[in-house]
């Protein structure tokens, strides 16, 4: 019985290393059978029986606290303390520790990790000796001691590196770079997360599930809250599937912060109930009342705080730091302060907010923006100017944005910053000069584009993997058209999306950002080039506008954001309705014309009509709110017929207007299945002298991408793709397969000028920081001046009509601007807007 026992044990040992623990645990239960235990009548104690059934309670024990019983796991430590070897005593007092950490009692923890340590040195066994380096590495993790946390696993791995335990070696390398992720190396944990979760695959599959974790606190840290809720829910299932109780709950918690974050409080609010709950019952006790505290921090940010709100947030705090707790701590002490200055009571707030003690990594960032904002609303109270501490918050934003190199990484962390830039457009716009109120618009929108782009689409990995990628496209079209199945086929393309985003988002940033530029020097540019800039915006609801380049710079408040919002929602259906590929009944066609008219009329009397006296006669540029990013101003009865280009900020304008242009031959080109593309390309070829002119059936997006490069106009006549959920992919499609949106980023010289003629490549998806990311606001950030684009459905005749009479009046000596709104005035209704300047 002593050898089937034994025989079991190591079996449910290596289960447990590899994280089955549900599966370890009926293993090890049927092992304790075998050796007849009975807590009333334990072995003898220097037995072979009493050793092995020693060992294997300490195991259990270790997967009674991972289940969510850990006192239950104690206990049996406690009964193993009995009859213990003394060479094995290491590996009890290393589990204590164990379970300890595993109830949010760190400093205990700590305690008897340092105790065992010289135990396991001296007896072994190796594993876990070096195990108990990557347990206390984690406990130093969440007591924010980041430092020696990277000490204690370097350690480790300098042991497992003798040590053939390969699932656990991996485990150290995850710990570790969790450390790079927590010390802000946010792109360098990206880069090796790919390769920890090939090493699990390969020695513990179930443990992948922690790199799913490790994807959402990343995803996290950079502002992609929607994704980073997708990895924290596929890690909960698989915690869940594996009996993993403590982690399934850790990462509850974790996913009811990305729901806060995102401002969807009843969603948080439940998540962290559900989370908290679950630690509660498994006695942790300090995340519990992290739970808490997000539960209370999303009553205050939704203004349902209550009475003593201040005193409740303060005796969590204290809670938490009896028990030896530090992560978040500050950023709770920061929303007690808060919430003392909303109710009145100023005394000793200024005390607290100035215990910052900084540090790398994005929970010192929370806390720091956190903090800036809690020092305005206190300026405020006061009565004083709070400008100050909301720009040295988002300048502080601005110094971590740099570092990252993906597109995406750059528009999501805007929304670290919503709240600041929110107080200061609330504040200037109740107490600033129209001057002011500009330049702090302009500091909180379109801050990627301050960024040069960094060329990850150009390297060698990243083109091959496009090539994949674009073969694969092409191989599901085939499937698509053939009516066959498609489903592996799409799999694979959304697998070497992901590896070129991955990629993508493992790229450092630049490090550095454009100059800013003065509201007055916009105004003169403006006034300069007879233009006025309507930089729209909101507070309290209602639309609000900064007019440049008139008679000085003015303020005026238009109509509500939501019936805004609802009418380009109608407009949006209207010109989809008109662009469908068949044609309408003729009373059909009527009737939504009639509705487009109608909608149109209504946004401009509530946006256009309040401004039309400073307007003028004068060009015009528009900078939308990003809820009316999809408006088709040039259907407004006061644009139409009127140049005007849409911009996604004033500076973006400004720059694109100075931007020197490229000066080499045109590109004309043409994708396949468009009936009138072949003469629509062919006479606007024919209007640049040596233009370069690439047929539907020769369509090569490489040989596309290769003659963008310098063109000084580029038309491209190719049926397009937004694609809101993936916008680095949005797409032209060619006949050897599509140009995606992340491969403008890596062109050294943009077209000054390109013209989309086909599809709704002028939409875009609104990041939750609120900047705008697809196929024209690529074209943009490569540093394209104007991109003229759809905002709805073409139809090919209609396209190849407007595009050649459009590029005959350029050619002949007008802007982009002024061509759109000469071929656009006489039209009943058309999709497309010049975007850029």
């Amino acid at each position: 019985m002593l050898q089937r026992a034994w025989r079991l044990f190591k079996r449910g040992q290596r289960l447990h290393r590899r994280g089955r623990i549900r599966d370890a645990e009926q293993i090890l239960v049927e092992a304790l059978s075998h050796l007849d235990w009975d807590p009333e009548r334990p072995p003898a104690a220097g037995t072979a029986r009493a050793r092995l059934t020693a060992q294997v309670l300490m195991i259990r024990s270790t997967n009674l606290a991972q289940m969510g019983e850990p006192a239950a796991g104690m206990r049996l430590l406690d009964s193993a303390e009995a009859f213990v070897f003394p060479q094995d005593r290491g590996m009890l007092l290393h589990q204590r520790a164990f379970n300890l950490w595993q109830s949010g009692r760190l400093a205990d923890a700590l305690r008897w990790f340092e105790e065992a340590e010289p135990h396991l040195a001296e007896n072994g066994p190796e594993n876990l000796y070096a195990g108990l380096f990557i347990n206390r590495a984690l406990v130093w993790r969440d007591l924010g001691e980041l430092r020696k946390g990277m000490e204690s696993i370097q350690r480790a791995i300098e042991l497992y590196d003798r040590i053939d335990v390969p699932a656990n070696r991996a485990k150290a390398i995850h710990l570790q770079v969790m450390l790079w992720l927590d010390l802000g190396e946010v792109t360098k944990a990206l880069a090796a997360f790919d390769s920890v979760r090939e090493q699990f695959r390969t020695y513990a599959p179930e443990l992948e599930a922690f790199v799913d974790a490790s994807y959402g606190d990343a995803l996290l840290y950079v502002g992609m809250y929607r994704q980073a809720t997708e990895h924290w829910t596929q890690a909960i299932v698989a915690h869940q599937r594996a009996g993993e109780r403590r982690n399934a709950a850790i990462c509850e918690f974790w996913r009811a912060v990305t729901a806060f974050e995102e401002r969807q409080f009843e969603q948080a609010e439940q998540w962290a109930e559900q989370a908290m709950q679950s630690l509660y019952e498994q006695g942790n006790e300090p995340v519990a009342f992290l739970a808490r505290l997000l539960i209370l921090q999303g009553q205050f940010d939704s203004e349902q705080e209550g009475p003593d709100f201040a005193d409740r947030v303060l005796r969590l705090c204290d809670a938490l730091e009896n028990r030896g707790w530090a992560l978040r701590l500050n950023q709770a002490r920061i929303l007690a302060a808060r919430a003392r200055i909303r109710s009145g009571d100023l005394e000793g707030v200024e005390a607290i907010l100035q215990d910052d003690h900084g540090g790398p990594g994005y929970e010192a960032l929370a806390e720091g923006l956190a903090r800036h904002l809690a020092k305005a609303e206190l300026v405020i109270a006061r009565g004083a100017d709070p400008m100050p501490e909301l720009k040295a918050g988002l300048d502080q934003l601005d110094e971590y944005r740099m570092r990252f190199g993906s597109v995406e990484f750059q528009a999501g962390v805007s929304a670290l910053g919503v709240q600041l830039a929110g107080r200061g457009l609330v504040y200037t716009t109740n107490n600033g000069t129209p001057s002011e109120m500009l330049w702090w618009v302009e500091r909180s929108r379109a801050q990627g584009l301050r960024i040069p782009p960094v060329k990850s689409a150009t390297e060698p990995d990243a083109r091959e993997s496009l090539g994949r990628l674009r073969q694969a496209r092409q191989e599901l079209w085939n499937l698509q058209v053939e009516g066959k199945d498609a489903s592996r086929a799409l799999q694979r393309v959304r697998e070497l999306e992901e590896n070129i985003r991955n990629y993508d988002r493992t790229t450092p940033g630049p490090g550095q950002q454009a100059e800013r530029i003065a509201p007055e020097d916009l105004h003169q540019l403006a006034q300069a080039r007879e233009t006025v800039v309507v930089n729209l915006y909101e507070v309290g609801g209602d639309i609000r506008a900064i007019l440049a380049g008139g008679d000085g710079l003015r303020h005026s408040r238009l109509m509500p954001l939501e019936a805004a919002s609802e009418l380009e929602r109608r407009l949006g259906a209207d010109l989809d309705a008109l662009g469908r590929p068949f044609k309408l009944p003729p009373r059909l066609q009527t009737s939504v014309e009639g509705s487009l008219r109608r909608n149109a009329a209504a946004l401009a009397e509530g946006i256009w009509e309040p401004i039309d006296d400073y307007v003028g006669d004068r060009q015009v540029v528009i900078v939308p709110h990003s809820r009316l990013a999809w408006v088709p101003w040039p259907l407004l009865p006061q644009l139409r017929g009127r140049p005007m280009t849409v911009s996604p900020s004033a500076e973006a304008w400004w720059r694109a207007v100075r931007r020197e242009r490229a000066t080499g031959p045109a590109l004309v080109a043409a994708g396949p299945a468009l009936s009138r593309a072949g003469g629509e390309i062919e006479t606007i070829a024919g209007l640049y002298p040596g233009a370069n002119l690439i047929t539907a059936d020769e369509s090569d997006p490489e040989m596309v991408l290769k003659a963008l490069d310098g063109a000084s106009v580029a038309h491209i006549a190719a049926h397009g793709h937004h694609e809101p959920d993936n916008v680095l992919f949005s797409r032209l499609d060619f006949g050897l397969g599509p140009l995606n949106a992340y491969e403008l980023l890596g062109l050294d010289q943009p077209p000054g000028h390109v013209v989309l003629s086909s599809c709704d490549l002028g939409r875009s998806t609104v990041a939750v920081g609120n900047e705008t990311l697809g196929f024209t606001a690529a074209l943009l950030h490569a540093g394209t001046s104007t991109v003229v684009s759809s905002l709805g459905r073409v139809p090919d005749d209609m396209a190849a009509e407007m595009m050649i009479e459009y590029h005959k009046r350029c050619v002949a000596g007008a802007t982009p601007a002024e061509a759109l709104a000469a071929v656009g005035e006489h039209r009943p209704w058309h999709p497309f807007v010049a975007f850029g300047a």
